[in-house]
């Protein structure tokens, strides 16, 4: 047995008869009980999904990939209750920090879910264009009509995330809207310090020319600009900001909100301040992230090794004249892939007229000075010019970096991209899943000598591990130091790897469950790519022509 199953296994004598643990959740991840709430659950699970799953609504028991226990209140890390309310101009990043943030906290074990108010908007208005006044998107609307229809978008966002709390036994809630006036934030903070919830402000201060043209670009093709010109869309969304540049109150910038929990996360991890930083271990957590956290411009791709002689995981074989062969398809059909995708950005960028006549301070006159307050978008270098370069792997957009695992025939299948001087990494984390006393056995020899295991194998192949054998569990806790890196570069990225670990990841990346991840299936003939936009991720299955699946 390789760790290569597909689970729709010989089911020996008794295997109907497998009973789920009395109370859902992973309290005995790390011992050799088992835990989940559906017998079976996996059996008959799609192969794949390429459907981003972090908008997906959770059940109260929900298990998560990485999750260490779980409790009957439903929260971890003794934290309580958090709300996260996200604090910015248009254009600085928000609804990325709210997805991103909660695709790390649910990995975790964290039940966590963003609650964007543009969201409820497009619900109730779906065409924003001829149904809502203009000046709804001022944090401070004029009208009569942009007022009242603002404070009903905002207050039902405001009670579904009460009810998260109260009802779904939610433990982090995220709150991706402007909270750009200091009277809205302190409304916000003392309506949730009522219910005993801890109120955290994230503020995104954007000063650097290059981010701010990247996040207008993306929020100019998100739902609201389907269908438009793309230079109509960043005109309009560039309204947007223009219409709450001249009102927005940076926090504390008046010394009046010094009582409030903030962390000013400014130009997406270049700098950050935190206040009242008098925090427990999941808020030290999300600290972490946000130091790892980038807006990205490229891409993820994932890769199986190429196929050796016997394709055993003990003899740890060098590639036969099949995966050789293998490998130069691979390498071929990556770059010839990547130097589209860079023609296609290129041609864009060119065709791109400028969009930005006048400059857009990002605070008003009260901020105080000693924040970062100063956004001029027309001058492209101003920051850049005394920023020290930096050498770390994916510090640029059109970086292209190659990780394979240590074991030889994966680290082989890379050998063409080293020869073309691209930058290849071993990591050991990317190792694939330790099968243990069962590497290499058939599944009848499997069924003979292990008949127990075998039973909660099929019950629970995710968090179930062979004698001497890791779980997909121990593989996902194995892998949060690469998430993080992940997290941190920008450019491309070629993850070779055995279909355990690309499982993992891929359930990463997408939020799958984790029933589902023991059974996303990976052909040697398909190279899986994915591409982040700030609301979800998206991928897509290139075919390697000449290769057997």
């Amino acid at each position: 047995m390789s760790g290569n199953n597909s689970y729709t296994k010989l089911q020996p004598q008794g295997a109907e008869d497998v009973q789920s643990p009395s109370y859902p959740g992973n309290y005995s991840a790390r011992t050799k009980k088992r835990w989940g709430s559906t017998p079976n659950s996996y059996i008959g699970t799609l192969n794949s999904t390429t459907t981003d799953g972090i908008h997906t609504q959770l059940s109260p028991d929900h298990i998560f990939p990485a999750q260490l226990y779980s409790t009957e209140s439903g929260r971890l890390f003794h934290a309580g209750k958090i709300l996260i309310a996200l604090v910015g101009l248009p254009a600085r990043g928000k609804t990325h920090l709210s997805v991103s943030l909660t695709r790390y906290l649910r990995w975790l074990g964290v039940k966590t879910q963003s609650f964007h108010v543009s969201d409820y908007r497009r619900k109730a208005y779906s065409n924003f264009e001829d149904d809502i006044p203009q000046d709804y998107f001022s944090a401070s609307p004029k009208t009569e009509e942009g007022i009242k229809i603002r404070e009903q978008i905002i207050n039902g966002c405001l009670s579904d995330i009460m009810s998260f709390f109260e009802r779904e036994r939610g433990q982090v809630a995220i709150y991706d809207a402007l909270n750009a006036l200091k009277i809205h934030r302190l409304e916000v903070e003392e309506l949730f310090s009522k219910m005993n919830i801890k109120v955290l402000f994230i503020e995104s201060i954007v000063d650097d020319a290059k981010l701010l043209k990247r996040n207008v670009n993306n929020a100019a093709a998100s739902p609201d600009y389907e269908g438009w010109d793309p230079k109509l869309a960043k005109s309009d969304y560039l309204k947007r900001i223009q219409a709450n540049a001249p009102i927005y109150e940076q926090i504390d910038f008046d010394k009046t909100e010094t009582h409030l929990n903030y962390i000013k996360f400014i130009n997406f991890g270049e700098r950050l301040v935190t206040h009242n930083s008098q925090h427990g271990y999941l808020i030290n957590r999300i600290v972490f992230f946000l130091m790892n956290s980038r807006i990205k411009a490229g891409r993820v791709y994932f890769a199986r090794c190429g196929k050796s002689n016997l394709d055993k995981y003990i003899d740890d074989e060098l590639l036969n004249s099949e995966g050789l062969e293998y490998s130069e398809i691979l390498c071929k059909t990556l770059l010839a892939r990547l130097k589209e995708k860079r023609k296609q950005e290129l041609r864009e960028m060119i065709n791109e007229s400028p969009i930005y006549s006048t400059p857009i301070s990002s605070v008003n006159s009260q901020s105080s000075s000693s924040n970062v307050s100063t956004e001029n978008i027309p001058s492209l270098t101003r920051k850049h010019l005394s920023r020290q370069p930096s050498t770390a792997d994916g510090s640029s957009v059109n970086s292209f970096v190659v990780w394979t695992a240590t074991r030889k025939r994966t680290s082989e299948t890379a050998n063409p991209f080293r020869r073309k001087g691209i930058t290849v990494r071993e990591r050991y984390q990317l190792n694939q899943l330790n099968t243990g006393a069962v590497a290499d056995m058939p599944e009848e020899e499997i069924i003979k000598i292990f008949e127990n295991e075998y039973l909660q194998d099929l019950k629970d192949p995710y968090h179930h591990r062979y004698p001497r054998a890791e779980s997909y569990h121990d593989l996902a806790v194995r892998m949060e130091p690469l998430l993080l890196e992940m997290e941190r570069m920008d450019g491309d990225i070629l993850i070779i790897a055995h279909e355990s670990v690309l499982r993992v990841l891929y359930g990463y990346l997408m939020a799958c469950s984790c029933y589902s991840i023991p059974a996303l299936e990976f052909p040697r003939d398909e190279l899986i790519e994915i591409s982040y936009t700030p609301y979800e991720n998206l991928t897509k299955r290139i075919k390697l022509e000449g290769v057997e699946p």
